[in-house]
């Protein structure tokens, strides 16, 4: 079962560059986990969250949450994968960084409106 804060990368997916994290609470709803990622920084993307080299192990040059690239799976979908070797699980975000990326999630105009009423309904971000 996946937690709040986990990080995977998609193996032999073409974009294994990618670090995904997990930034719903598998716990409280494990067939709507929202997943994001991060990508290199670049000044035409979303600025709701940048990650600097350094806070998370993965990250080596400065990157930014990309909201719109989040994906939606299920606690089951998680387990058969990484057990599959379809994922290659990564060490959490640090609790901090975490609450930047849910901050970042709450602001973000790229974020999907449905996926932000899971993070809403699971008291993650406050609602508008």
């Amino acid at each position: 079962m996946p937690n709040h804060g986990d990080t995977f990368l998609l193996a032999n997916s073409g974009i294994n560059n990618h670090l995904f994290i997990i930034i719903s609470d598998p716990l409280l709803d494990p067939d709507k986990i929202v997943t994001v990622n991060l990508t290199s920084w670049d000044s035409t993307k979303d600025q709701s969250c940048i990650v600097d080299s350094g806070e998370h192990p993965f990250v080596r040059h400065k990157s930014c949450i990309r909201y719109e690239g989040d994906r939606l799976i299920t606690a089951e979908q998680y387990d058969l994968h990484l057990s599959g070797d379809r994922l290659i699980s990564q060490s959490p975000v640090s609790e901090e960084l975490l609450g930047r990326i849910l901050a970042g999630a709450a602001v973000s105009r790229h974020f999907p409106l449905g996926h932000r009423k899971i993070l809403e309904d699971q008291r993650l971000i406050d609602g508008e």
